[in-house]
């Protein structure tokens, strides 16, 4: 029973960390939030300007 609910855990953790892993790799995640990042520093300046 106690070896059951740890493979569970473990399968789960493995698959999370699978998940991470693709993201990162095949989905930009590192790019995606460098840009989004980027695009929300432009917005702020966009909002500076208009209120000065």
């Amino acid at each position: 029973m106690r070896s059951t609910i740890l493979g569970v855990v473990l399968a789960l953790f493995m698959l999370c960390f699978l998940a991470i892993v693709i993201e990162e790799t095949f989905l930009g995640g590192r790019r995606r939030r460098k840009m989004e990042k980027r695009l929300r520093g432009e917005k702020n300046a966009d909002n500076a300007n208009s209120r000065a």
